[in-house]
């Protein structure tokens, strides 16, 4: 029985392990220049690849899960787990999901040449979000909290990338 505990966690600190190192690759594909360029342009795309619900531990995200930032406009489609203080009525999706056009976006230098991006929504569309702090590094590495009204803050993971144009 010890045995087969023993594989199954090798197993899953090798999956982890690969998770991780394919993230840090994908992050390290952008220049500091082109990090900074993004974000003075205010247009990127974060892309999600671990989430850290406030009162959980963290997991690794399967699947395209962004958050995606221009001058008009602030749209996210991130999975959401924690707890809920209301719910949201006549919806089965439980993600963290929200368009906004009208909102506050502003920016400050960190810690070790990192920029701390702040937005907070204004308009009805997204009144249940109260604050997103985006942390991004020069290599394009990112942290992303969401501060909601009705749920617990979440916390994700991942890398900046430029917005794909759609044609």
């Amino acid at each position: 029985m010890k045995q087969i505990h023993l594989l199954i966690f090798l197993l899953a600190m090798m999956v982890f392990s690969i998770a991780c190192s394919s993230g840090k690759q994908a992050a390290s594909a952008l220049s500091e220049a082109e990090v900074k360029e993004m974000l003075e342009a205010q247009n990127f795309r974060f892309n999600a690849r671990y989430v850290q619900p406030a009162g959980g531990r963290s997991r690794i995200i399967t699947g395209t899960y962004t958050l995606d930032v221009t001058k008009d406009k602030v749209e996210a489609d991130l999975p959401y787990f924690g707890r809920a203080y209301q719910a949201p009525i006549g919806s089965g999706d439980v993600g963290m999901k929200f368009k906004t056009t009208e909102f506050n976006y502003t920016t400050e230098a960190g810690k070790r040449g990192s920029s701390k991006i702040i937005i907070k929504p204004k308009d009805a569309s997204a009144n249940d979000i109260q604050d997103i702090y985006l942390t991004v590094f020069p290599n394009g590495s990112a942290d992303l909290r969401i501060v909601s009204i009705s749920r617990q803050a979440i916390s994700y993971i991942g890398e900046l990338s430029s917005i794909p144009i759609v044609k």
